[in-house]
């Protein structure tokens, strides 16, 4: 028996807005998104390709350019500001992600790329983003609305794969359909309806709840460990942190070996079976090193393929975050602080 309050009852009284079903909904998410997404979208002269976004929407495109970082024919950049890089360029192609459409940043960024000339696509639910779009003969790709934006992450990534096959030296589609089995797979081991037992993402919710998680990865899992710390924070209402090796072990590690209140923090590893054998020699003797501090909870999927593994581990921490808001006795769904300041921001904008 686990916790009464990881019970599948108690998480539905917890969760009145259904965020575990939105979760539970991730697999079929990427279906439908690459199922209906024919079109291709082709790199022609393009130097590079910038997918502008921000918060839960910029962290698809995080988790596919890491994911084809290693056979795409350009490069793949995430903006998160209200501009873009000083070096694009008109022959670019702009990817402008916002679920709701009316992100301010990811507007004015994609403002100025039309201004530049650039090339460009929508990928969102409607709002001001799929007007302005519209008028510049930009392609808009709907997304079902009805969901936080942290939510509509298959959608996001899924028509990101559908429309990528000019962009990558292999189409990024191929490999979709196992992992979307592999994700249909684990969502049994993960539903409320699983015990403690037999359900990693209740399990690990449990052992860090006292602490402060930080969320370790290499390459390219750091996108990952993104998404990780992103869940908690809205989801669990946590601070949580992020931070990719190897550079960790040239500062970070000093603090977890020498700063007593390590043990206040769990470091949370995301690991592969693919790590490079430099990268498991470094990482091994680094949890070694932090494990006389603190407990080190390494994590790693078994998906056949690396996308799978990519998405299998962030289907777990988005469990992961949900187990631990229901622990803590918050809503996962709502996100007070992030309304207010969008309201202060547009009453800003009015006064201007």
């Amino acid at each position: 028996m686990g916790p009464p309050m990881l019970e599948p009852r108690t998480v539905a009284k917890l969760d009145p807005g259904g965020m575990r079903d939105i979760i539970a909904s991730l697999p079929d998410q990427i279906a439908a998104a690459t199922r209906a997404r024919a079109t291709r979208f082709a790199v022609d002269e393009a130097q590079r390709i910038f997918l502008v976004g921000m918060g839960g929407s910029a962290i698809a495109g995080d988790v596919f350019a890491a994911w084809v970082a290693d056979r795409s024919k350009v490069p793949i950049q995430v903006v998160r500001d209200y501009r873009l890089p000083s070096y694009a360029r008109s022959e670019d192609i702009l990817v402008a992600l916002s679920y709701s459409g009316n992100t301010e940043e990811t507007l004015a960024a994609t403002a100025q790329g039309i201004k530049l000339g650039c090339r460009g696509i929508a990928i969102t639910s409607g709002g001001r983003l799929a007007d302005l779009a519209g008028k510049s003969d930009f392609p808009v790709f709907d997304i079902p609305t009805g969901l936080p934006p942290r939510g509509a992450f298959g959608h996001l990534f899924g028509i990101l794969a559908a429309i990528s096959g000019d962009w990558t030296y292999s189409d990024p589609r191929a490999d979709l359909d196992e992992a979307v089995a592999h994700l249909k797979s684990i969502r049994e081991q993960l539903r409320p309806e699983s015990g403690l037992r037999s359900n990693r993402a209740k399990a690990l919710a449990v052992r860090i709840q006292a602490t402060v998680p930080i969320v370790y990865a290499a390459p390219p899992f750091s996108a990952i460990a993104r998404r990780w710390q992103t869940q908690l924070n809205e989801n669990s209402k946590v601070l949580a942190f992020s931070s990719t090796f190897p550079e960790a072990d040239h500062n970070e590690l000093v603090g977890w070996v020498e700063d007593a209140r390590a043990r206040s923090h769990r470091p949370i590893l995301l690991r592969d079976r693919d790590e490079s054998a430099e990268m498991r020699r470094q990482l091994n003797i680094t949890v070694s090193l932090i494990s006389k501090k603190t407990k080190v909870e390494e994590i790693q999927d078994d998906g056949p393929t690396l996308v799978s593994r990519m998405l299998g581990t962030l289907f777990l921490g988005d469990y992961v975050s949900l187990y631990l808001a229901i622990l803590r006795r918050v809503d996962p769904m709502v996100l007070k602080p992030i309304v207010a300041l969008k309201a202060k921001l547009a009453a800003a904008r009015r006064k201007d």
